[in-house]
């Protein structure tokens, strides 16, 4: 029934607004993605003349936050590898530097998934501080490995009191 007191307007014309709200569990992106895959077989079941518009879609500045932070994850690691390679000018370092961040956001991404966290800025601001720990880490225990290996260590008792000095220096 048409009620005169109620009124939907797009700009200047008379519309019908339809305000989506995602539940609490889900994955708003997922929810817009799958409403505009729907939108244009909506758009043909309606009459000539009429037309769907979207006036507000909150992902854009979402995904340009997963992209800016994608982005800086990238620059982050090239850097540190960059950085490795022209201070101790080795192989194997910069190898490890370059395997390390990768496989610790795997890792990250791996219990995130399971523990059924999503993506969100929290979780991305905390992942790109967390780099700079597994890297900070990384760089402090291959240098000190090294330093046993010039004080005439075997390479493998070199890694393993070396990873033993600097691993969880938190806990003391």
């Amino acid at each position: 029934m048409e009620n005169d007191r109620l009124a939907g307007w797009s700009g200047t014309r008379r519309a019908v607004l339809v305000i989506v709200f995602k539940q609490a569990a889900a994955n708003v992106i997922q929810t817009v993605d799958r409403i505009r895959a729907v939108l244009p077989q909506m758009e043909r079941w309606m009459p000539a003349g009429a037309k769907i518009e979207v006036l507000s879609d909150r992902t854009v500045t979402i995904r340009s936050s997963v992209q800016e932070v994608e982005l800086a994850l990238l620059v982050s690691i090239a850097l540190v590898v960059m950085v490795v390679f022209l201070f101790l000018r080795r192989f194997w370092p910069t190898f490890i530097a370059n395997v390390t961040v990768p496989l610790a956001l795997s890792g990250t991404a791996a219990a995130m998934y399971l523990l059924g966290f999503s993506l969100d800025n929290l979780s991305l601001m905390a992942i790109t501080i967390s780099v700079g720990f597994v890297v900070d880490d990384a760089i402090v225990v291959m240098e000190n490995c090294y330093r046993f290996i010039e004080q005439g260590e075997a390479p493998l008792r070199a890694a393993l009191e070396g990873a033993r000095q600097i691993g969880f220096t938190w806990s003391r």
